[in-house]
């Protein structure tokens, strides 16, 4: 099939100029040779609110539905614009590139990006699906940023060399596999865990959490793990909704059964464990 050169810009909602902190809140995408012009924007505002927690909803709401008026406005110009013999390329072309020039607002358009694409419409989703709702951010991606960030910390205080990628048990009984074993004379004597529990699912929380209770458990009713085990935690960002109340059963019930909790920022804590 043919491919149709396009061009698509990042939405990005900037609230505070002081700080440039953002937002990516959608996506706008244009195919001049075809006359393609659409858009998709995010529609949960608590993305928002919980990025920027002092900002009040109606800030992103009120000029999400104004962008929004614009970009139906430019789509409508475009559908109706002669797109048979006589339709110019460079019609479309200049129109995305006045309503994508820089502008001091709330929310304002990334730098113009290229592509070639068969099928314009599905590759705004894509994009969309990529850059606003971050699909690649899946439970081993979220994990892996925690045990880089341990792995880091492990490093400043020159620990590193003693942690190693362990898989403890064995392939016909049971196994598990820990970034971060501490093995002296063929045991295991300290294993770093690191754990996703910042889930907006309580009973994903839940689930994440007693899955892996239930391999440490395991390995030590085998006595394949005998001593010390450290769960460096991510846990949820909000403190008075359903999740929190989830993600502190879960941390309670782990220190009842003898299994060390430290955030993954406690940088102290997991040193003084590690040492």
């Amino acid at each position: 099939m043919k491919k149709f050169a396009c061009q698509y810009a990042i939405l990005r909602f900037l609230p505070y100029i002081e700080t440039g902190e953002f937002a990516n809140v959608g996506i706008v995408m244009v195919c001049p040779e075809t006359g393609y012009f659409d858009f998709r924007m995010l529609g949960k505002v608590r993305r928002i609110t919980e990025f920027f927690e002092e900002l009040k909803a109606d800030i992103y709401r009120d000029a999400k539905k104004e962008f929004i008026q614009e970009l139906e406005r430019v789509k409508l110009f475009v559908e109706h614009a002669d797109i048979g013999r006589n339709f110019d390329y460079n019609f479309v072309n200049k129109i995305f590139i006045e309503l994508t020039r820089p502008r001091e607002v709330m929310i304002r358009f990334d730098a113009v990006r290229p592509l070639l694409t068969e099928d314009p419409k599905q590759k705004l989703e894509e994009l969309f699906a990529f850059y606003v709702e971050r699909n690649f951010v899946t439970p081993v991606y979220q994990e892996g940023l925690i045990e880089k960030n341990v792995r880091n910390v492990l490093k400043s205080a020159d620990l590193i060399g003693k942690y190693k990628r362990e898989t403890l048990g064995n392939q016909e009984a049971y196994h598990a596999t820990f970034p971060f074993v501490y093995m002296e004379d063929g045991y295991a004597r300290k294993v770093i865990k690191p754990l996703n529990l910042a889930h907006n699912d309580p009973a994903l929380i839940f689930d994440h959490g007693w899955a892996w209770m239930g391999k440490i458990k395991k390995l030590r009713d085998m006595e394949l793990l005998h001593d010390d085990v450290l769960l460096a935690v991510k846990g949820p960002r909000s403190v008075d909704k359903p999740e929190h109340d989830m993600y502190k059963e879960v941390v309670e019930t782990f220190n009842r059964e003898n299994i060390i909790v430290a955030l993954v920022s406690d940088k102290e804590k997991i040193l003084q464990f590690a040492n």
